[in-house]
């Protein structure tokens, strides 16, 4: 079963104290809906989708400007290049990302491909992670706008 292995993975990080108050509930068409607390005040929103085996997080950033979301959008692409090392780098026969901007909300997606669900939670929230930390050092007005993140 392919969402009880994301909801595992996820699950994982809870139980590490990474997340708190994961929540995980069924959704409709075979979705999965994930709720927990981790980088901000505002609960983290993920969906997986079995049917086509991707995971999304919507909205990750909302009301976002286009300048910065198409850096995000670039980190988000250069995760394939073969001279980054294998910590940052994505394998893309393991998992794809997707980054999109609708309405001002970035969101990012991963497909993931074969029996990868560990290795593509842990791409997926470990590029999410240096995201924030870019935003932090290059775009903090934004993370205190829209999170209430602290400047320090």
């Amino acid at each position: 079963m392919k969402n009880g292995e994301v909801t595992t993975a996820l699950q994982a990080y809870a139980d590490r104290g990474v997340f708190r108050g994961f929540r995980a509930a069924p959704a409709s068409r075979g979705r999965v809906e994930y709720e927990f607390l981790w980088l901000t005040r505002t609960p983290t929103r993920a969906v997986f989708d079995q049917s086509r085996s991707v995971l999304a997080f919507p909205s990750l950033f909302p009301g976002i400007d286009k300048t910065t979301a198409a850096e995000l959008t670039g980190l988000v692409t250069s995760r394939t290049r073969k001279d980054l090392p294998d910590h940052k780098r994505v394998d893309a026969r393991r998992a794809r990302l997707t980054a999109t901007m609708r309405k001002g909300d970035f969101s990012l997606s991963v497909e993931i491909r074969g029996r990868n669900h560990d290795y593509a939670v842990k791409k997926a929230l470990n590029l999410i992670n240096e995201m924030f930390v870019e935003l932090h050092e290059r775009h903090p007005a934004y993370l205190v706008e829209r999170f209430g993140i602290s400047t320090e």
